[in-house]
């Protein structure tokens, strides 16, 4: 357990290592053409546990920051067995880069993973041909057969991370593969990976709007990676600094691609204060908080800290598109309302929004964390408004995303 006491932001820090990134470069140079380094890595859980699965399925990763990584020889091996640790991304794209090197293929994980359903995914491989043996949905998957589809259509209403597995596998298919998209979400994340892809030399046609042809070409042609700051660990500061008090940050591309850049959307309409001095992000609270509206339909992870932003402000917010937190390390939605119980704050669910009456205050108390770090790392922030101390079930859950959270917070 931890304490977490009321505090004021004042606060400078570097961005930490955004973990989507650097999985997606991970596995770039671990299928490239030649050696190459990435700088910037971080030994957050889901980065490890991608580096472990291309380890074991050929690849070496020596030194640190940069890290050289020696490709895979995309030999034939008789089977793998693979664990993802609790990593929902690293799972839904090692499926797919597994099979370059094997017919057989079993894949399993720990902790919150085992419970979270994986019909997408597992849709997906059969309609690629094939053969997928799951405990009713869930891990462990056991993976057979041998691609022979060059053409494909694909529900993307459950999200983007089997699609970018998906994509990531593309080029190395004889024929290439085009994909066609139906309902999807998250877009910012695919739109992450195509972009990724094309720095390493990959050709991908939009035929339309929903639809693209990714060819064929063997691999991926890169010498360095540098792996972006998180927009996703950052929003957390950011949202504290726009509560109460100022930060800067170092480390994050006001360019970037990552679907959490939005919660500068959010904080501006809040009433924070928000400029770029050279590279560095400055924050400051608002003078007068206001209420707000955001959809979060491509950007789920920045759901929890959201509602404590909603807290802070007199009058009613709504956050739109909580549908698909129920499929996360918890049930964000469900684990969040509980948490605004505990913190004396009035909510409404209607089908898919949810609204809160925030009083510019919250109560503080016993927090179960269900070992999300988003869920942790949000709770945390509350302690910026809380009226009694916060105490967080499990502090190291935010390890998964960001191990250096709480020496970057100071409480």
């Amino acid at each position: 357990m931890k304490t977490i006491s009321h505090y004021l932001f004042n606060h400078e820090i570097q961005a930490n290592a955004s973990k989507s990134d650097a999985q997606r470069c991970l596995i770039l140079a671990a299928f490239s053409s030649g050696i190459s380094r990435i700088h910037g890595l971080d030994e957050s859980e889901d980065v490890l546990s991608m580096k472990r699965c291309l380890s074991e399925i050929g690849a070496e990763f020596h030194g640190t920051n940069p890290t050289k990584v020696i490709p895979i020889q995309k030999e034939n091996k008789k089977a793998l067995v693979l664990n993802v640790g609790e990593s929902g991304f690293a799972l839904r794209t090692i499926a797919f880069m597994s099979l370059l090197c094997s017919e057989d293929v079993s894949l399993n994980g720990t902790g919150t993973l085992l419970q979270r359903e994986q019909h997408q995914l597992i849709t997906i491989l059969k309609q690629l041909g094939l053969q997928v043996d799951s405990n009713e949905g869930k891990l462990p998957l056991h993976i057979r057969g041998k691609i022979g589809f060059s053409e494909i259509s694909v529900d993307g209403s459950e999200g983007s991370q089997a699609i970018s597995g998906l994509c990531l596998l593309a080029p190395h298919l004889p024929n290439g593969l085009q994909v066609h998209l139906e309902k999807l979400k998250s877009k910012p994340y695919l739109a992450l990976t195509l972009q990724r892809m094309r720095t390493t030399g990959i050709r991908i046609v939009e035929i339309s709007s929903d639809t693209f042809f990714i060819s064929n070409q063997s691999s991926y042609h890169s010498d360095a990676y540098q792996i972006e700051g998180d927009w996703s660990g950052a929003a957390n500061f950011i949202v504290g600094a726009s509560i109460s008090g100022s930060i800067r940050i170092t480390g994050l591309q006001a360019t970037s691609m990552q679907a959490d850049r939005s919660i500068m959307d959010f904080i501006q309409s809040f009433g924070a204060k928000a400029h770029w001095e050279d590279k560095v992000l400055c924050i400051s609270q608002a003078d007068t908080k206001r209420t707000f509206q955001a959809t979060i339909t491509d950007c789920p992870d920045l759901f929890p800290i959201l509602v404590i932003l909603a807290c802070s402000v007199h009058g009613t917010s709504i956050i739109r598109g909580v549908e698909r937190l129920k499929n996360k390390e918890s049930d964000r939605l469900l684990v969040m309302c509980k948490l605004l119980d505990t913190f004396g704050v009035n909510h409404e669910l209607h089908s898919n929004e949810l609204q809160i009456h925030g009083t510019g205050k919250i109560l503080g108390g016993m927090i179960q964390t269900h070992h999300d770090h988003r869920i942790a790392m949000a709770a945390s922030i509350a302690g910026c408004l809380s009226q009694n101390d916060i105490i967080l079930s499990d502090e190291h859950c935010v390890a998964k995303s960001y191990p250096n959270f709480f020496n970057d917070l100071g409480n």
